[in-house]
């Protein structure tokens, strides 16, 4: 690493001409130049920018009071001076690109807390119910639930079910599906098979932006390709929920309304701040008014 970085700052000297006396730049300010040279080749690498020299260099160099050939003469006097090391200077421009590199993870951090704080603020449920009990034919439709008035967002599907031991029929399934806005059916997730004992289900499904959904339905009682009427389903559902979560800007958008209606100052320290009323050198003619 530090090889490639010592190639990248020799080929930012450049050989320089005239009799000026030039500048030695002390080695803290030629690191934070070679930063700034960095982050310039840098973006002309991703952006694709076209250039026929090293001159897009003689702007940073400018920048801190220097011309190119300062730099070349200061690179020049590292060779000279016994006690100066340019990977010293190198170090230093890496420890300034580490420093901005954890700031920038700070920072990300805090937005994904702000997002979390924000979505979570922002979820509700929208289906609940604590227990369903299936044991005869005429319970089928205990096992089927709707979410109507779908929105683009995520829903989180949880329940916690339990198949009755008389229940022998195996391959039973559930599906958790949309129906679009023409009756159309769309798979959300499909055909999971029910297992022995205690088990939960929790899945998450999204509708996103511009789809045409207008129900999630919650079927525990599918049938699939099986012909003929399908022998009652004998099993206990608990805690059956449905949580919705808004897209992610719309839940910070929220929240950040929610904050500005806050009152952190009083009226009397907003009055100090902004100091004597207009018209007034000394405020009499605001106190007075404040009297009335």
């Amino acid at each position: 690493m530090k090889r490639v970085i010592l190639i990248v700052l020799a080929a930012l000297a450049v050989v320089s001409t005239g009799c000026r006396r030039y500048k030695v730049i002390p080695d803290r300010t030629l690191g934070e130049i070679f930063h700034d040279a960095m982050l310039t080749n840098a973006y002309i690498d991703n952006h694709g920018v076209n250039f026929d020299s090293l001159n897009i260099y003689e702007p940073v160099f400018a920048r801190y009071g220097y011309t190119t050939a300062d730099v070349q003469y200061t690179l020049d006097e590292f060779s000279r001076r016994k006690s100066a090391h340019l990977s010293d200077v190198a170090e230093y421009m890496i420890l300034m690109f580490d420093r901005e590199a954890a700031e920038l993870e700070r920072q990300v951090a805090v937005l994904d807390t702000i997002d979390n704080v924000a979505r979570r603020r922002s979820m509700r449920i929208v289906l609940h119910d604590t227990m369903v009990r299936a044991s005869r034919a005429a319970d089928t439709t205990l096992l089927r639930f709707v979410v109507d008035d779908v929105r683009e967002g995520e829903y989180e599907v949880s329940a916690t079910y339990r198949l009755d031991s008389l229940d022998k029929v195996s391959g039973r399934r559930y599906r958790i599906y949309w129906i679009c806005d023409d009756s159309t059916e769309r798979i959300g997730f499909g055909g999971a098979m029910f297992k022995d004992g205690d088990r939960k289900i929790r899945h998450t499904l999204k509708c996103a932006a511009g789809e045409p959904k207008s129900q999630l339905v919650i079927d525990l009682n599918y049938s699939g390709m099986r012909r003929g009427p399908a022998p009652a389903t004998r099993i206990t559902v608990k805690d059956i929920e449905v949580t919705y979560t808004p897209p992610a800007e719309e839940c910070v958008d929220a929240l950040y309304r929610e904050q500005l209606g806050l009152r952190i100052f009083s009226d009397s320290m907003i009055r100090m701040i902004e100091g004597p009323a207009i018209g007034s050198a000394d405020g009499s003619e605001g106190a007075a008014a404040e009297e009335k």
